[in-house]
């Protein structure tokens, strides 16, 4: 068996979906986080650059080993625009655990980075041990990681609701036309964080790869006086991103049927057959003047009654010590932990970046 590490291409979309498929998440119910069915359109959401290196066994034609990808986006970091690298989807065949394959990849990626690139990722529940595998070579350490935030992901269930709008304040589907302000209060507003991208909505009107499947009317503005307070979107991505069921235990298989008429009546996702997906809509790109509680709450359930009924939950992800985390706890919803942590191929980055809130934007993962 010979290794060998190369830049992915369009071709090999094939074997990427085969392997994507065979990396599941253990439960009750066996899920597979898929970006079918072209790997490469979810790609382009993820950064508006990307390197996607494979591996490929020469005994093995016909199945790649594994795979990751590291992709550049402009954010905000420390109140300036940044380039800032993801490191994401990076995938071994089961069949080759333990056999160094995931060091080789990031030693290729490495020769497209420097020493002075910051980089971002993310890990479930502060699983490191697929970094720590990573970052060992045979000549030492090849990368460093911190961890540094802890992400609290909100599947919010939907209802039937009347939203709960401030007094004075006034909600409603954006149009082409509030552009101009969408941008200038995005501007205002974003920089309050560090890692938030930076949105041209232009290009969003203009169908860029950037924001597929996502149209400005999809954004509720919340305005008070005519003016924009708060806003946000629901962003469709089931065309290439799913989170697909794959399997289930013997005894839920046997009782799908009465757990879905059960959360039918008291909300949660119900259980698809096998292949098929969880129905959820993932809440992007939000920003509210002064954190206002109640107007981010008064933008959710805006978003509920509007879109959400097509849909069993409402995504979003937030990293604890944001002033807006509280607000989806107030909701009857399902939670998932995970741990957000800066890499560097070179020197310790967080010196340069400072204690602003860190937002993640669960769309782009």
């Amino acid at each position: 068996m010979t290794i060998t590490v190369r830049l992915g291409t369009p071709a090999d979309n094939a074997k990427i979906q085969d392997l994507v498929t065979k990396i599941t998440m253990p439960g009750v119910a066996q899920m597979c986080f898929q970006r079918a069915p072209d790997f490469f359109t979810g790609a382009k959401v993820i950064g508006d650059e990307f390197v996607l290196m494979v591996a490929d066994d020469d005994e093995r034609p016909d199945v790649l080993a594994g795979l990751t990808v590291i992709s550049g986006r402009e954010l905000f970091i420390s109140g300036q625009k940044r380039r800032v690298y993801y490191s994401g989807d990076t995938r071994v065949d089961p069949f080759y655990r333990r056999r160094g394959i995931a060091s080789n990849l990031f030693i290729e990626q490495k020769k497209f980075r420097t020493g002075q690139d910051l980089l971002q990722g993310i890990v479930l529940k502060e699983n490191t041990a697929p970094l720590d595998a990573a970052a060992k070579t045979a000549d030492g350490v090849l990368f460093s990681y911190w961890i540094s935030h802890a992400i609290e992901t909100s599947f919010v269930f939907t209802r039937k609701i009347t939203p709960r709008v401030p007094q004075g304040v006034q909600m409603r589907a954006a149009t082409a036309a509030d552009v101009p302000g969408m941008q200038a209060f995005f501007d205002r507003e974003a920089p309050r964080r560090n890692g938030y991208p930076v949105y041209d909505f232009a290009k969003l009107l203009s169908g860029d790869p950037y924001y597929a499947g996502l149209t400005i009317g999809d954004y509720v503005l919340a305005t008070r006086n005519g003016q924009i307070i708060g806003m946000l979107a629901g962003w469709n991505q089931k065309a290439y991103k799913q989170t697909r069921i794959v399997g289930f235990k013997p005894i839920v298989k046997l009782l799908r049927p009465l757990y879905n008429l059960y959360v039918g009546m008291g909300g949660g996702f119900k259980l698809p057959p096998v292949g098929g997906v969880l129905n959820y809509l993932t809440i992007y790109n939000i920003v509210v003047e002064k954190d206002d509680k109640a107007v981010f709450q008064g933008l959710i359930d805006w978003l509920m009654v509007h879109q959400g009924q097509k849909y069993d939950a409402l995504a979003m992800g937030l990293t604890h010590g944001d002033p807006l985390e509280e607000v989806p706890r107030g909701y009857k919803r399902q939670k998932l932990f995970s741990s957000h942590f800066w890499l560097s191929y070179g020197d310790d980055p967080r010196p340069s970046i400072d204690d602003r809130p860190l937002y993640v934007e669960l769309g782009r993962l």
